[in-house]
Formats: C-alpha cells, structure tokens, sequence
C-alpha cells in the first residue's frame, strides 16, 4: 500500500523537514498538556503539537497525559472517574515550569482546537481504558468535525485494538501506531513512530516508510544527540520537550 500523505499548506510554507512536534507542548518549561506549554511550544517555532486524550466520567475529552491525576494535579484517582468540572478545579501542579505561570488547569480538546486548530498539525495519542468502543470513537470524530480538523490530525496509540476501532467507525481519520520494539515498518498505517534504538537496528526503516509514503517520527523527545542522524534519514518530524532547545541544534547542524 501506498500514501498520499499531505501535510497542510501552513505547515509545509513553515519550513523544511523534520517538522518540530512538541511533546505534550514544551513540557521541559511549563507544566505538560497545559495551555502555556503548548503557547511556549508554538512561540518557539514548533510546526505541530502532541498530546494525549482521556474520557472524563461526564464523556468529555480532555488533554492529559496519565490514567490517574496523581503526578501533575493536587488531586488523587482515575481520570475517567471524575467529571469535567470537577478536573477543572484542579490545578497542574507537577512536571516542570509551575513556578513561571499561574496555575494551570486540565484544558478540554475543545480548547485546545479553538485555541491552536489554524496553527499547528496535531498528533492525539488515545490512551487505554477508553477508545474502543463506537461510542468512545463517534465521541472523538464529533469534535474533529466541530472544528474542521480532521485534514490536521492524525491519531496515534500504542493499541492495535484503539487504532483499529479509529479504522472501524471513522475510516477517513489518519491513525498511527507507537512502538517500543518494531524493526520492519507496517505497511497499514499512514504515520509510524517507533523508540529510536530501532533505527540503529535498522537503518533502512525510514526508507520503506518514505517509498510508501508514510509519514515517520522517531519516539525521542530529548532528540538533540542524533539529530544529525535524523537528518541523514530523512525523518518527517522530530518529536521534542523543548522546541527552542532542538530547533537551535538543527540549525547549528545545518550551518555546519
């Protein structure tokens, strides 16, 4: 199989390959998945945003990383336990940056399209228990079609079973699967992303993703150490939590 992958025009006009995809915004400096962090991300040049989505016990989506609220909230339990109003009352306590900006709230997908959706290409990585029925799927797709997105998207998940639900009831959205340990790229997907060790065990895995042309970026959010390798290989995007501290490697790279 064969991909027509085609990133937006304001994504493409931004600049060259690898596209700058910050990791759940710039969570090196603000606090993960929070408003500021992906505003940092956006003024340090990143081209495209990376977050992660659960279902509250009310079915709205929010952008938060973890199954329970325990390391980045002044509350304890299981996201899908608590409503949307009650996360919201919540503040954002643990990760990086909170001593630079006032408290931050768990921000709903809503939000974060309203605020970013004519400024960035997304990367939504679906996170267990949720994401596999029809109704988790359908719930996911109505807000795409809310805020005309879908062309600007593409959902990612360590799941087979959560991807193949996207497939199964929203066809048209672009998926792609993580993978800690894959040597040999699935022709099935239109983006891949894989830990990257794998690309020292197999150089080639770049080249059969662009002959088909699939979309890759490396599972590395600290990239400034193989950049240069990165660049050899033809990456689409370098995942990162720092945006200005990777774009200033590139640069360096590219000047030399």
């Amino acid at each position: 199989m064969t991909y027509n992958n085609q990133l937006p025009d304001d994504v493409r006009a931004s600049g060259k390959p690898p596209y700058i995809l910050a990791h759940r915004g710039c969570r090196e400096l603000a606090p993960e998945n929070s408003m500021a962090s992906f505003d940092l991300a956006l003024e340090q040049g990143a081209q495209a945003l990376e977050t992660d989505l659960h279902i509250t016990k009310d079915r709205q989506i929010v952008c938060f990383h973890d199954d329970t609220l325990d390391r980045m909230t002044d509350d304890k339990g299981d996201v899908r336990d608590k409503t949307l109003a009650e996360l919201q009352q919540l503040s954002l306590i643990g990760g990086n940056g909170t001593e630079n900006y006032p408290p931050q709230r768990i921000p709903t997908l809503d939000e974060f399209f309203t605020a970013y959706k004519d400024r960035a290409y997304f990367l939504l990585e679906l996170k267990a228990p949720s994401w596999t029925t029809q109704a988790d799927i359908e719930l996911l797709y109505e807000v795409f079609k809310r805020h005309h997105v879908i062309d600007r998207l593409t959902v990612a998940s360590f799941g087979h079973d959560i991807l193949d639900a996207v497939h199964q009831y929203a066809p048209d959205i672009s998926r792609g699967p993580i993978s800690l340990f894959n040597l040999i790229p699935s022709a099935k997907y239109p983006l891949l992303g894989v830990w990257y060790p794998n690309l020292f065990l197999n150089p080639l895995y770049v080249w059969m993703c662009r002959r088909r042309g699939q979309f890759f970026a490396p599972l590395d959010p600290t990239p400034e150490p193989r950049l240069r390798y990165y660049l050899w290989l033809g990456v689409d995007f370098v995942l990162t939590d720092n945006p200005a501290k990777t774009i200033a490697k590139l640069n360096e790279i590219r000047a030399n």
